[in-house]
């Protein structure tokens, strides 16, 4: 309500004086008071933009539009299109600056076409650097790739921070210097951090003070000449500490630091990342230690198994050996020890144990239907904690924490629609900053939101107007034929952007779908495209052979993963129409937009993807590709990373994503390759 206000009286005061005030301000508005506090807000609608007899207004008005937080994407393209058409140039750090909270609406094409120096200064803008993380990765990529282009020898003094991530691995690899304080404040991915770890890892003073960003680039490779004692120091840097973020590390990872630890008699469990101890042997573990090595392992994310190991149920069986466990039922004291253990549980236990491991199961990354079902079991007896069913309400939803995001309609039938629709409207937006997968956010609402039977085939909810969409619990009110009924083609068209944001059950996305389609019969144009959001799953190959795809920018909005997953059949008919545009290749933004997608992709395409490009990209997942796209991409990266192979251990990890199983032909050749790679980095 408040952005509204601040939207409404900026593009008002402008238009004053001009006569336009109509065709900004939208209909939904029923009285203004511009002199006093009391505004009724309203929506800005793209029609308010594009449709304004003199764009030069809204170009008057951005000093106070571009202090507005939450433009939509919507908004923020159309409002950068219509100051660009009125003669505004985005070509100087201060023009950048300038556009404040709207420079996500820049595309991608501009950002390349301003000199290089002039990005590097904006990006040294505080408020410049705080708007660009909230735009499109796209546009944040473009602007670290201009600012390492000013000086590839000074890619880690000239990026910030926070835009770490896009720059290219292979550009770590020969720093003019390693200055520790500085790589330290970086956030970095984690094949970065892997790069870097050598050089950083053997300057360190103090493996306590590095981050968890560069700590998760641990790998035998890295540590292969320090000494014993400095590899223990920086295994123990990786534990759990008050204050910082878990260091994230994966099965390889892990099983090295292991190996370099397990014979070490001077450290406790706890001086260790919880998930080494997955790979202990149980055998080193003291009768009269169970219990500490267990209640140590609790903290631990049993995610990171293979279930090839089959470790799971082997280190259940040894805790309920120490522990004393018998039959399905633990205590509260069991259930203390186990801690994340609780997760890899079948149904029987958790139904059956003491209602503390409600509080466990919290902590889980994912629970199974079945152990939805047992945990409803459980909260449906009325022994827990949370009372009888009868008595509940908001404050037991709240209190819940992560687990109604996966309870059944059911449980849900258990509160008014009231009570519901009060608790989403700040548990949505809490999933969506936690990245929720679309999926996960289509179950609940389709839980939460029970049917209720509605026979009219006329709008009986209400019609949907920009103020209803941007409602935080949009569109619970609607069952779909209600949606269908009430939702205006021409709102649908200028909320696009709104709309598509909230609406996440596919029942609904069919029904926006269906009626873009009904507005644009020739296929959906590329500014709608742009904004389609997880929307854009349900389209058919037919439906996307029609869309325009013609600018990185729309082909990366449409990759974005956060939206979900595309079906291999889906992201090839995305990608060879964007590739069908004359001049558009598969480039290093391209692949980086892409990402695991590229398993999409015949062999014959990936074929004409240059060594520069690839060797230019972030890491992305190939791990469903077929053997013959891997080896296709392999023998690639074996060109894109050739001038590093003086050095063994930084090609192998340049060249590790694209191994696979090709790692024998690669490496076991070569005795001398063979002494210089990490046992604890094979794919």
């Amino acid at each position: 309500m408040r952005r509204n206000i601040m939207i409404f009286r900026a593009l008002v005061l402008a238009l004053l004086c001009t006569g336009c005030r109509a065709a900004l301000v939208s209909a939904q508005c029923n009285s203004t008071q511009l002199d006093g506090a009391a505004i009724e807000p309203c929506s800005l609608k793209i029609s308010d933009i594009t449709t304004t007899a003199d764009p030069t207004v809204i170009t008057k008005a951005l000093p106070s539009l571009s202090t507005v937080t939450g433009w939509n994407q919507g908004q923020a393209n159309a409002l950068i299109q219509s100051i660009t058409s009125a003669g505004f140039q985005i070509n100087s750090s201060s023009s950048l600056v300038s556009l404040g909270t709207l420079v996500g609406g820049v595309p991608s094409a501009t950002i390349k076409n301003i000199p290089p120096n002039e990005i590097l200064t904006a990006s040294q803008n505080p408020t410049f650097l705080t708007n660009i993380l909230s735009a499109p990765a796209i546009l944040q990529s473009s602007v670290v790739l201009k600012i390492i282009s000013v000086d590839k020898t000074n890619v880690v003094q000239n990026v910030p921070d926070a835009l770490a991530a896009y720059v290219p691995p292979v550009l770590l690899t020969n720093l003019k210097s390693v200055d520790v304080t500085l790589i330290n404040k970086k956030s970095w991915s984690q094949q970065q951090a892997a790069v870097l770890f050598e050089a950083v890892s053997r300057v360190a003073a103090d493996p306590e003070e590095l981050s968890e960003s560069l700590l998760q680039g641990f790998s035998c490779s890295s540590v292969k000449d320090l000494s014993l004692q400095k590899i223990r120091q920086l295994v123990k840097a990786c534990r759990p500490r008050s204050g910082r973020n878990k260091v994230v590390l994966n099965e390889p990872q892990l099983i090295c630091m292991y190996n370099y630890v397990k014979n070490d008699s001077t450290l406790s469990y706890t001086d260790l990342p919880p998930e080494v101890l997955l790979y202990y042997s149980y055998d080193k573990v003291p009768k009269e230690n169970c219990r500490s090595y267990f209640s140590a392992l609790g903290s631990a994310d049993f995610s990171v198994l293979s279930s090839v190991l089959n470790k799971q149920s082997v280190l259940f069986s040894n805790a309920q050996n120490c522990l004393g466990i018998s039959g399905t039922s633990l205590n509260r004291d069991q259930v203390g020890v186990l801690g994340n253990m609780i997760c890899t549980l079948n149904p029987s236990y958790i139904q059956n144990s003491d209602p503390l491991i409600l509080e466990k199961l919290k902590n889980c990354g994912d629970l199974s239907d079945t152990q939805v079902t047992a945990i409803q079991t459980l909260l449906f007896s009325g022994n827990t904690q949370y009372g009888n069913p009868s008595a509940w309400n908001l404050k037991t939803l709240q209190q819940l924490g992560i687990l109604p995001l996966y309870l059944k309609q059911d449980f849900w039938g258990k509160f008014t629609f009231n009570i519901r629709k009060m608790f989403l409207k700040s548990f949505l937006p809490f999933l969506k900053k936690l990245k929720t997968p679309q999926g996960k956010l289509s179950r609940l609402i389709t839980s939460c939101t029970v049917t209720r039977s509605r026979r009219s085939a006329d709008c009986t909810v209400g019609t949907i107007t920009a103020v209803t969409i941007e409602d935080e619990t949009f569109p619970i009110d609607y069952d779909s034929t209600q949606f269908d009924l009430c939702l205006d083609v021409t709102v649908l068209n200028e909320n696009l952007a709104a709309v598509t944001e909230k609406v996440v059950d596919t029942s609904f996305q069919m029904i926006i779908l269906n009626k873009l389609n009904q507005l644009y019969p020739s296929g959906l144009p590329e500014s709608v495209v742009q904004l389609l959001g997880s929307t854009s799953r349900v389209a058919n190959v037919s439906d996307i052979s029609k869309w325009s795809i013609t600018t990185i920018d729309t082909l990366s909005s449409l990759m974005n993963s956060d939206n979900g997953d595309w079906t291999s059949e889906q992201s090839k008919a995305v990608i060879m129409k964007y590739l069908s545009v004359e001049g558009n290749t598969l480039g290093m933004d391209e692949l980086n937009a892409i990402d695991s997608n590229l398993c999409s992709l015949d062999i014959s395409v990936l074929k004409t993807i240059t060594a520069d490009s690839l060797g230019n990209t972030n890491t992305y997942d190939i791990s469903s590709c077929s053997t013959d796209q891997k080896s296709a991409l392999y023998s690639i990266a074996n060109s894109s990373f050739s001038s590093e192979r003086s050095d063994p251990t930084t090609f192998f990890l340049l060249i590790s994503p694209y191994l696979g199983n090709l790692y024998l032909d690669a490496y076991l050749a070569s005795a001398t390759h063979q002494s210089k790679i990490s046992p604890g980095l094979l794919p």
